[in-house]
């Protein structure tokens, strides 16, 4: 820091700023281009968890199968923000979007509503290998 700028604080000190979010047609482009494969169908739950029923990044990976409500339309986070539980709710377009990952959901082990398909998950293997 410059000697002109000593003592001083930052012009911005204070001001807060909205969040950048992206557009709809931006999601949609994403969904679009992660195709429909495996890993395409982990991507769109993901993205639609995140965006239809407002998770926050933190709370995504963490819902179990037996979080979900499709009948009510209800996800039940857990641990959220300041470890308190929540229910969030999920509209019919989102549940349609999230349904093509659960069907691949069932063929693999139980566990975290989004796991990791391939490679180390970041446990206790990973420090093994170290």
């Amino acid at each position: 820091m410059s000697a002109f700028h000593a003592g001083k604080a930052p012009r911005n000190k204070g001001q807060r700023y909205p969040a950048d979010l992206p557009t709809v047609d931006e999601i949609v482009a994403v969904i679009r281009a992660a195709g429909h494969a495996r890993f395409g169908a982990r991507r769109n739950g993901l993205l639609v968890v995140l965006r239809r029923a407002g998770l926050r990044i933190h709370e995504a990976p963490s819902p179990l199968e037996s979080d979900l409500d499709p009948r009510r339309g209800s996800i039940l986070v857990r641990r959220g923000k300041n470890d308190r539980r929540r229910e969030v709710g999920m509209d019919a377009w989102g549940w349609s979007a999230l349904q093509p990952w659960l069907d691949e959901r069932a063929t693999l082990p139980v566990g975290p509503l989004f796991v990791v398909i391939v490679g180390p998950t970041g446990g206790s293997c990973c420090r093994a290998a170290a």
